[in-house]
């Protein structure tokens, strides 16, 4: 049987509202960045005055307000360094 992969989804409205789906855990969250480790791997978001709204682990759910400026994906895992360059 062929294991099945949880859906992630990402919503940015204005780039002000985000709401993100498939989410395992909140690594880090700053005003300038926060990290999601998700279902399928890591997600990066940064911007300004970045806020945790909503963080749902039933619905693996998370709602963030603030300016969004970049969105990335890593691999499962961060690679080294990643921190320190987030809070440069």
């Amino acid at each position: 049987m062929e294991k099945q992969t949880e859906m992630q989804t990402l919503t940015i409205e204005n780039r002000t509202h985000t709401r993100i789906t498939g989410v395992a855990e909140v690594l880090t969250a700053t005003e300038k960045g926060t990290v999601v480790k998700l279902m399928t791997g890591v997600m990066q978001i940064f911007g300004s005055g970045l806020k945790v709204e909503k963080l749902s682990p039933e619905e693996k759910l998370l709602v963030l307000s603030g300016t969004i400026s970049k969105v990335e994906y890593l691999e499962a895992s961060a690679p080294k360094g990643f921190f320190k360059r987030l809070f440069k």
